[in-house]
């Protein structure tokens, strides 16, 4: 029987702190720099905070007792002090944010450029008649879901149009997005178009409008951020906003990697935006 060849050295240990797992942005992001550690010589051990404050402190709480090499973090939803993340610095640690992001803590950044695509498919929207264009978001104290408020805000000011329906939701899951759906086809002024900044809330959505006999894009226009396996089972034509989870990998390691071994990064490289794009996906 053929034992297993090691180094007898351990491999540093990259610490990455995801709000949830079963997202499929954030599961590539994890089987991207998985890779990318690897092949550099590193581990990564994934940390779920399941959008709960609490829950990501005490990851962080025991980052910083087992010593990892360095952490890689988006941060949940509920978060909203940052103080935990200053105490890793403080313990020599090096920190990168991605996506959504503590705003006040200096520390490299890989961003999505959430206004300016969210600029473009309102955008797109009006181009194509729609004028009752509703959109779904997280609290506005995330970065990603503010950025992406103030994006279809701004473009509906520039078009004159009145109708301004943003749902700010604290809980992305399948039976929120029946129920949102529910109350925004129930009201007077029924919406052309959704953009949904949740996939959970998608889904639900979509199961709401195939019980409704609601045809997409016929009836009604979706937008969703990230596609889904089950959205071949549903069968719509959603538009996607697809969001680069690989560039966004490598940019995070890259910043890892520099800190780990102490190399200089200038003041005016600390950030990275990525830019996202729009598909029409005929499934």
């Amino acid at each position: 029987m053929n034992a297993l060849k090691t180094t007898g050295k351990s491999k540093p240990i990259i610490a990455l702190v995801v709000p949830n797992i079963n997202h499929s942005f954030f599961s590539t992001i994890a089987d991207q720099l998985t890779s990318l550690a690897f092949s550099k010589g590193y581990l990564v051990s994934v940390f779920q905070s399941n959008e709960d404050y609490q829950q990501e402190f005490e990851i962080i709480d025991t980052i910083i007792s087992r010593k990892f090499a360095a952490v890689l973090v988006s941060i949940s939803k509920n978060t909203i002090k940052c103080d935990h993340f200053r105490q890793l610095q403080e313990a020599g640690i090096p920190l990168v944010f991605f996506d959504r992001v503590c705003d006040e803590i200096v520390a490299p950044k890989v961003l999505i450029d959430n206004y300016e695509i969210t600029c473009s498919i309102t955008e797109e929207l009006i181009k194509k008649g729609n004028r009752r264009i509703a959109l779904i978001v997280g609290s506005n104290d995330i970065n990603v879901f503010r950025e992406r408020q103030q994006g279809y805000l701004d473009t509906l000011d520039k078009h004159g149009l009145s109708y301004r329906m943003p749902v700010v939701e604290d809980e992305f899951s399948i039976e929120k997005g029946k129920d949102i759906f529910i109350k925004l086809w129930s009201s007077a002024e029924r919406p052309d178009a959704i953009i949904s900044s949740s996939i959970q809330l998608t889904l639900g959505i979509l199961l709401q409008t195939k019980l409704y006999k609601i045809k997409i894009p016929d009836k009604l226009d979706l937008i969703s951020y990230v596609s889904h396996i089950s959205f071949k089972i549903i069968q719509p034509q959603v538009t996607i906003i697809d969001q680069p989870e690989n560039e966004i990998a490598e940019f995070s390691f890259d910043f890892l990697e520099k800190m780990i071994l102490k190399k200089p990064i200038p003041e005016n490289e600390m950030i990275k935006t990525v830019n996202a794009k729009i598909a029409l996906k005929k499934i």
